[in-house]
């Protein structure tokens, strides 16, 4: 392997002068810092705009591109694309690469050297080769073993960057483990990502049970499930931690004999460790407890941590606690379901994430920010539009303004949401408030 503690022979300025930092929100000096002796650079799928911090990457001297199509699902395939797309740009490029691709006996290793070797002819000189959409291509024993090669075939500062819309946990992580490789932006995902220099290795589970539900398998995308019900049972045993079979049972085939109900969920459950790799669940005690062969990152179980630990302070430092409570609450949860128990689950949060808009528009109210108020506010409203004291308190705010006529305003839109979906007036509170705010504006 060669000395992967080289400079990293990056122009820092271009980034500045794209104006990188704004665009994605990716700290320059932070960009420097990570960069730093890394021979690969991974943008995570979740970074913002990475395609933007792409074009820094790209704008550097010595910088090859390809992108990958959907033609670029083997190995072999892809290393023959690969040649003809840079030799758009490097005349004469991939002599070595083809000669080892008809090679009868030839290996992943060989094929990273020959590319490698390929690369080292190239001029200008190759200082970084960047592979975008590197998802397409399958990833294999094969794949993974080229990969390895072809970083530690690398020539010294060189570096490989990866951009691909989902990025996969093996041979990466072994990577980031030794220092030779960065996922700039990984500290975004759930949890902090799945990538963690120093933590044991162990198969990680991302959930992501806001909006239609996603699933990934150390980084790879679990998109099929032999139906909806190994779906909705991963679902289940993803949201309830520990849970019992009698549980289960009544949840799932509440009409079926215990020996029916047994044979479905026998089934039901094999179905699902064989999409995923691994047994997802383990069982002792009565329980069905999270397996120790998998460790889980689900947004919901990370909304509902942010939100107990600022319910518990009784300072300004809840502030971070509730804007982790918005950031992670994307859309209702899993709305193409409607299993009861999902239903009830999706009311539950939606409460959770109201009262943490509340509780936003609180903080500002009091610290007399009134336009952030009332945005957080008025967000809440739309998920409870039926809390008479925000509808109060958004009154109060637009009164202490000299704005009655906006106060007067939101108590008509609350009289007509009381009025059409509930038949009711406003309460006795509520009609004092717009008789005092009435009165007085009509005094003045």
């Amino acid at each position: 392997m060669n000395d992967i503690n080289a400079a990293v022979q990056f122009d820092i300025g271009t980034f500045h002068n794209m104006q990188i930092d704004s665009l994605t929100g990716f700290d320059i000096s932070q960009l420097e810092s990570s960069i730093e002796n890394k021979r690969v650079i991974i943008f995570s799928p979740r970074l913002r705009n990475r395609n933007v911090l792409m074009a820094g990457f790209i704008a550097q001297p010595g910088t090859y591109l390809y992108t990958l199509s959907s033609h670029d699902s083997t190995l072999t395939v892809f290393l023959e694309n690969l040649v003809n797309g840079l030799s758009d740009t490097i005349p004469n490029f991939g002599a070595q690469t083809l000669q080892a691709l008809n090679a009868s006996s030839t290996t992943p290793r060989d094929l990273a050297e020959a590319l490698v070797a390929d690369l080292g002819k190239a001029k200008p000189k190759c200082t970084i080769l960047i592979l975008n959409d590197l998802d397409i291509l399958e990833q294999n024993d094969e794949v993974s073993t080229f990969l390895q090669h072809l970083v530690d075939s690398l020539p010294q500062a060189s570096h490989l960057v990866i951009n691909s819309r989902n990025i996969n946990y093996y041979p990466w992580n072994q990577l980031v483990q030794t220092g030779e490789a960065v996922v700039l932006g990984e500290e975004t995902g759930l949890g902090g990502g799945i990538f963690n220099a120093g933590a044991p290795e162990i198969a990680h589970l991302e959930v992501y049970g806001f909006g239609t539900g996603r699933v990934f398998i150390n980084g790879a995308p679990v998109d099929t499930w032999d139906g909806p019900l190994p779906r909705n049972l991963f679902y289940y045993f993803i949201d309830h931690p520990m849970v019992t079979r009698d549980e289960i049972f009544e949840t799932f085939w509440p009409g079926l004999s215990t020996k029916e109900a047994t044979n479905v969920f026998h089934v039901t459950k094999r179905k699902i460790s064989e999409r995923l790799g691994y047994e997802l669940t383990s069982y002792s005690g009565g329980f069905y407890r999270p397996s120790n062969q998998i460790k889980t990152h689900y947004d919901v179980a990370l909304l509902e941590k942010s939100f107990q630990s600022g319910s518990s302070k009784r300072d300004k430092s809840e502030i971070e606690d509730w804007y982790e409570v918005i950031h992670l609450y994307r859309s209702e949860f899993l709305h193409k379901l409607d299993m009861p128990w999902i239903l009830d689950r999706r009311e539950q949060l939606k409460r959770t994430y109201a009262e943490a808009l509340i509780s936003m528009g609180r903080i500002f109210k009091s610290l007399n920010e009134t336009d952030r108020a009332i945005h957080y506010y008025l967000r809440s409203l739309r998920e409870l539009p039926y809390r008479e004291d925000i509808h109060r308190d958004i009154m109060t705010i637009y009164y202490g303004r000299g704005e009655a006529d906006k106060a007067l305003a939101q108590y008509a839109t609350l009289e007509a949401i009381l009025r059409r979906s509930l038949n009711i007036k406003p309460s006795h509170a509520t009609i004092l408030l717009r008789d005092m705010i009435t009165g007085e504006n009509t005094r003045r």
